[in-house]
């Protein structure tokens, strides 16, 4: 085997896309979202006999705190092995501070043991959701709607009766709708958001490949009261960004809005609705994500627990990092 970087961007879409869960953050398109908060990316591909078996999106960050490489959900396929050894020597050559890798493989699958035999250790904060709840639309509507909690059920058709709307758009002034929701949403509830230059950006990378769409849902007055962006790519729907106000207690739109996300991954022939990150199964309520966490599993589905995040040191300015995520994870409820 060996690893080489691929310029042929359909080639890799090709890979991730034959992949059993296509994950939108290891498209080339996430590559060009990092150029554009002007960073770098590569996909690096492990190649048996010039098939390509496996490989990663790998993308840099530049911060104060040091500078490293970063596998989002990577790596893919076989080889990863051979592909931490190439990224080490690269990583030097490059004078990266480490590399930070977090693989979209299940924690009970023996992942860990080949990151720890390749240098890695846990990171001091995770990046992207590790545990993840995942539903599968291989059912009929009416069957999504049943294995629901009833409560859920309840709701959404109430805002259906309620006159609630469901509008879908890519449109940048909906996207600044959106941004100024959940300004809002992280004010009243107290957590660190992206910026909206960073939600810009990500969603710009894939909009113009109708791969993503913001679902607004309006009061029957009028008032948008909740919005989410959701990510279509492949045979995988995520919803990776939310924000809602809940004006009236008696609609509570923001489950008709995942219902019509739902619907609408269904209608594109994908498989599995992805409602990114829960809490793990042993935290209590003082965790985080404690609260959205009953409004996710409440959808019916099953819990996928993923690897944490792994850092493999590459000079001392590591240690300073690692420090600085210690304290912010303490400071944001996740230690």
């Amino acid at each position: 085997m060996e690893v080489k970087q691929i310029t042929n961007k359909s080639e890799w879409e090709q890979f991730v896309l034959s992949q059993s869960y296509t994950l939108f953050v290891q498209s080339s398109h996430y590559g060009e979202f990092y150029e554009a908060l002007g960073e770098k990316s590569w996909i690096l591909g492990v190649f048996d006999n010039d098939k390509l078996v496996g490989g990663s999106l790998v993308v840099s960050t530049h911060a104060r705190r040091g500078d490293f490489l970063y596998l989002p959900y990577g790596p893919l396929g076989e080889g990863a092995e051979i592909l931490f050894f190439y990224l080490k020597k690269f990583a030097k050559e490059n004078k990266f501070d480490f590399i930070r890798c977090s693989p979209f493989w299940l924690l009970a699958g023996g992942g860990e043991n080949i990151l720890k035999q390749s240098g890695f250790r846990h990171a001091p904060m995770h990046i992207l959701a590790e545990n993840t709840w995942l539903l599968n639309l291989d059912k009929t509507e009416d069957e999504l709607l049943a294995q629901m909690e009833k409560t859920h059920r309840y709701l959404i058709r109430r805002c259906e009766k309620g006159g609630v709307r469901v509008k879908k758009s890519t449109d940048q002034d909906v996207l600044e709708q959106f941004n100024n929701l959940h300004d809002e949403t992280a004010k009243r509830h107290k957590f660190h958001r992206f910026s909206e230059g960073y939600i810009k950006k990500e969603f710009d990378a894939f909009a113009p490949h109708n791969e993503t769409m913001i679902m607004n849902g309006y009061l029957p007055d009028g008032r948008l009261d909740s919005s989410a962006i959701i990510f279509f790519y492949g045979n995988m729907a995520a919803y990776r960004h939310g924000a809602s106000l809940n004006l009236d207690n008696k609609l509570s739109t923001s489950y008709l809005v995942q219902w019509e996300a739902i619907k609408e991954a269904k209608r594109r022939g994908i498989k599995w609705y992805n409602f990114w990150g829960v809490i793990p199964a042993k935290a209590g309520k003082n965790h985080p994500f404690y609260g959205i966490t009953h409004f996710k599993k409440g959808f019916g589905g099953e819990q996928m627990d993923l690897v944490h995040c792994h850092d493999l040191p590459i000079s001392w300015k590591y240690w300073f990092n690692w420090i600085i995520e210690t304290l912010r994870s303490f400071k944001r409820g996740f230690k």
